[in-house]
């Protein structure tokens, strides 16, 4: 028989790191059991399975419920009007079978590719531990899910995590185009970084610039200081969830709303 009122276990991966974090029966946050991270330089996947299979033996959270949060520099990530777009614009040749895709909901979408040995690993894995209910989801897609309803219609959207940016720009509601952008210190200490990378962003694209920006992650506080007639940039923070790091806010992202 299912224990349907288990512990819930939340995974998150980066290729520098990972966090189990665990919620009791009652849905409450226990905090992150586990948290591990390795040199950039190593192989990314390899580090992954290993430490993978350490932290799951540590917590002994064999055949528990679980979800698994992938970081977006895994992935390869487009707007698309038509599954039919969905390799081309994402860079990948359709039918290779080196990609496996993930796209949210709508026309356009938001259009993820995952590498297939990532996630036959990670399949493997949750296989080896009976996990259950675990499909690994890119950050954007659980991102954008959670947060789309808290949007407006002029609004653009985006994450900041790991001194990463992936900003989506949106008109009349529909998404036009994704960026992502490595940030600097001065990026993230400049009040104006944001509204200078917006209207470039909104030129390139042929699309109006938008009023306001909605960002969940880290979003630089200086950001945040707009004056009267400048973009507003606002913060989408989840409450009664410690900071943490990438791993953590990864493995936080599973949590349901």
């Amino acid at each position: 028989m299912l224990d349907l009122f288990g512990p819930r276990w939340h995974i998150g991966c980066s290729p520098t790191g990972l966090a189990l974090v665990q919620r009791d029966r009652f849905g409450h946050h226990v905090g992150v059991a586990i948290e591990r991270d390795w040199p950039a330089g190593a192989d990314p996947a390899a580090m992954l399975r290993s430490q993978l299979h350490i932290a799951l033996d540590q917590a002994g959270c064999a055949g528990a419920r679980a979800t698994l949060v992938l970081s977006d520099d895994w992935c390869r990530i487009g707007i698309v009007r038509s599954a039919a777009q969905m390799a081309g614009s994402c860079g990948t040749a359709a039918g290779t079978g080196g990609w496996i895709w993930q796209a949210s909901a709508g026309q356009p979408c938001l259009a993820v590719a995952i590498p297939a040995v990532l996630q036959a690993m990670l399949l493997d894995t949750v296989a080896r531990y009976r996990l259950r209910g675990v499909v690994p989801v890119p950050h954007c897609l659980v991102a954008w899910k959670r947060w789309q309803g808290e949007l407006k219609r002029g609004d653009w959207f985006g994450i900041v995590h790991d001194s990463r940016i992936l900003l989506v720009s949106r008109t009349s509601g529909k998404m036009q185009g994704v960026m992502q952008q490595l940030l600097h210190q001065d990026d993230m200490k400049n009040p104006d970084w944001l509204a200078a990378r917006a209207c470039i962003e909104s030129a390139r694209l042929g699309v109006p610039a938008p009023s306001r920006i909605a960002l969940c992650g880290e979003v630089p506080e200086p950001w945040t200081r707009a004056l009267p007639g400048q973009l507003a940039c606002i913060a989408l923070r989840e409450k009664k969830l410690p900071a943490g790091s990438l791993a953590v806010a990864l493995a936080q992202a599973g949590i349901p709303a």
